[in-house]
């Protein structure tokens, strides 16, 4: 049993932690692919895929563990964590944890992906950039404090899958190589199955979870006043299914809706909406639109005057938030005391 375990914690690390099949995978389909050109197959199950096991991060870890933005049954609840297992973020409540503390943290001291410090030390652009896209993963270990997750570790359910979340992780690597193999017949089918739905997709939808760490605290419009460097950005919103409108997420965290305007693509929300119309989802949260333009025009008007030792907790008690010119009273989200 304990060989087991070690066997398993070595194959998490060359798979996840490095992680070694995208970044030596991504190169290997391109080339195979060029080379040998790619069927039909492998291209809807790269499409599959990346929009399965994004969601699963978007909607699953993010909006629904992390957040708990809305509710749904917990069949639903399952297969969107596992989805989230599979794209290949380390486990769920690692994932959570992790961006609980960001939010508690959120661009200061103990961020654990913040471009601008680390360790109680300031970071250049560049040092910042590479810190926040990749270099957290290692600094940090992968570790964490049970309390951060304290009521997901009360459900038995996700504490299984929590367990088994690398089997889940390699299902869905070895997955796209089964359809390939039956749809096409051949060993080149499995192959270029494998490549393009494992191994490219796990590379691409690595690069829209870093690219909001990272870009997402130094590029872009920033609509609401929040303590941090959040920004909006809309290649980032389209690429990271909604997640790329960081600066409204920070503002109202607890909300299912990033993207508040028609021009503000959220693909998430779109499907959370979807779920909420046909039964599937209820207790939605999202922010009043008149205190979201109240939110706005206070940013606007306020150049100075936070009192930093004033805070005060948003509704699902994992920001903590600076008092000055978004207060809970305006973003609609109740202080707890």
């Amino acid at each position: 049993m304990l060989q087991r375990a070690r066997v398993a914690a070595s194959l998490e690390t060359i798979f996840v932690n490095t992680p070694i099949l995208a970044i030596v995978g991504a190169p290997v389909a391109l080339v195979v692919a060029l080379r040998y050109g790619v069927p039909r197959h492998a291209w809807i199950m790269f499409g599959a895929m990346v929009l399965a096991t994004g969601l699963g991060t978007t909607l699953g870890f993010h909006r629904l563990l992390a957040h708990r933005s809305f509710a749904t049954f917990r069949p639903v609840e399952w297969m969107f964590t596992i989805l989230g297992c599979m794209a290949g973020q380390h486990s769920p409540l690692y994932w959570v944890a992790n961006h609980r503390r960001h939010h508690r943290h959120s661009d200061r001291d103990g961020d654990p992906h913040s471009p601008y410090v680390w360790a109680g030390r300031r970071l250049r652009l560049l040092p910042g950039l590479w810190h926040a896209y990749f270099g957290w993963l290692h600094a940090n270990g992968f570790g964490y404090p049970a309390s951060a997750v304290a009521d997901l570790l009360r459900r038995p359910d996700l504490a299984w899958i929590d367990r088994h979340w690398f089997q889940f992780y390699l299902a869905g690597v070895f997955l796209p190589g089964a359809v390939g193999w039956s749809v096409g017949g051949t060993g080149y089918d499995a192959l270029i199955g494998f490549l393009w739905g494992g191994a490219l997709r796990h590379f691409a939808g690595l690069q829209g979870a870093f690219a909001v760490n990272s870009i997402g605290h130094l590029w872009g419009s920033r609509p609401y006043d929040t303590p941090d460097q959040s920004r909006n950005s809309f290649v980032l919103g389209l690429f990271a299914l909604g997640d790329g409108w960081h600066n409204n997420h920070h503002a109202f965290p607890s909300s299912a809706r990033h993207g508040f305007h028609w021009w503000q693509p959220d693909p998430t929300w779109g499907l959370i909406w979807l779920m909420e119309r046909v039964g599937l989802a209820w207790r939605v949260r999202r922010p009043d639109p008149f205190r979201i333009r109240a939110a706005a025009r206070a940013a606007g008007l306020t150049a100075t005057g936070r009192d930093p030792s004033s805070t005060a907790r948003c509704a699902d008690g994992i920001a903590t938030w600076r008092a000055g010119p978004i207060r809970p009273s305006i973003l609609g989200e109740p202080s707890h005391g």
